[in-house]
């Protein structure tokens, strides 16, 4: 055998080990997908710790303070109401509520007005709530994924900043620089969505918090903790806590509470995060175009699921960051 078909082979065997990883990895990339997401939202606390504790116990720390307690949590608590409101029977309270808001003046329609749009509502958003109750529901599988994911925040933490000096051993020195540069805008972007989305479900903690005292509903400080955590969710985590308590409340004769909890809901922790404060955040922190951070934090979970939630702002990061080295190449040979 001489060098050059010794090099063809050994490119060979390269392309299918990389291909052969990527088809084991294959059923996991939403976990990894999710990770990358954890340990950008975490790293700034990772910072902090690090000159301290060094690389390892900073990580370390990290998980077991927030990482799996909030994980646990968020399952824990969205287990808990999917199960809930899939055992409501939509169209009954519907019809059950709308003559008494009729007989006390909220409302001047007919039932059928009201129940149609809300069926229509339920009926897509059942198949979605199914498919998590279906997720959430298997425990082994659910801890061994738990397990893994927890395992991959720890080393993305940990040694995530080598990970381009190790990419970029396989680049031609010709490409080299315009790879890190790629590299470089893809981990800005990422940063900029994932941290931006961890301050969004901050600010929505101190505002669930807020409201949920001044209408006076029972413990606002960690219903409003619990709906900050769950908002790091975007579209599945806004509605978790004010809509089974909305729910308690009409079916409990607490009209005036439960309309007002509703109304509160879905204008401050669902429209508001999702269209207006996210958005808002990620673009002043960064040069992404508010519509960008919409595509990545609604289209992604609802055409992907769950690991969308990570998947999405990881593709839009990618396609961003494309167009920007093209912007600067084009504009560095002008």
């Amino acid at each position: 055998m001489n060098s050059k078909e010794y090099d063809i082979l050994s490119r060979l065997f390269m392309v299918f080990s990389f291909f052969a990883l990527i088809y084991m990895l294959w059923p996991f990339m939403g976990i990894i997908a999710l990770a990358v997401a954890v340990a950008y939202m975490t790293k700034p606390l990772y910072d902090i710790l690090k000159p301290k504790f060094g690389r390892t116990y900073g990580a370390i720390i990290c998980l077991l303070g927030i990482v799996i307690p909030s994980l646990l949590l968020v399952v824990l608590v969205a287990e808990d109401v999917v199960t809930f409101l899939l055992s409501l029977d939509i169209e009954n309270i519907i019809t059950k509520v709308t003559p008494i808001l009729n007989d006390i003046g909220y409302l001047r329609v007919d039932g059928p007005d009201v129940s149609k749009p809300f069926s229509d509502i339920w009926s897509v958003s059942k198949p979605l709530l199914n498919s998590f109750a279906s997720q959430i529901s298997s425990i082994p599988s659910l801890l061994m994924k738990l397990l893994f994911l927890s395992f991959m925040t720890f080393y993305f933490l940990k040694d995530g900043d080598k990970l381009t000096d190790s990419f970029l051993i396989y680049v031609p020195d010709d490409k080299k620089r315009n790879t890190a540069l790629f590299l470089s805008e893809i981990h800005k972007a990422l940063k900029t969505l994932f941290i931006g989305n961890a301050v969004t479900s901050v600010i929505v903690g101190i505002i669930s918090i807020i409201g949920y005292w001044l209408i006076g509903i029972p413990n606002p400080i960690t219903l409003g903790a619990l709906s900050g955590i769950l908002n790091i969710l975007p579209v599945v985590g806004g509605w978790t806590i004010y809509v089974p308590l909305t729910v308690y409340y009409l079916l409990t004769g607490e009209i005036a509470k439960g309309i007002l909890l509703g109304l509160f809901g879905i204008i401050f922790l669902s429209l508001a995060p999702d269209f207006a404060i996210r958005p808002r955040v990620i673009s002043k922190d960064g040069d992404l175009h508010p519509a960008l951070v919409l595509i990545a934090f609604l289209i992604g979970p609802l055409v992907l699921g769950i690991p969308g939630l990570a998947i999405g702002p990881i593709i839009v990061a990618t396609v961003y960051a494309i167009h920007k080295v093209r912007r600067l190449i084009e504009k560095k040979n002008n």
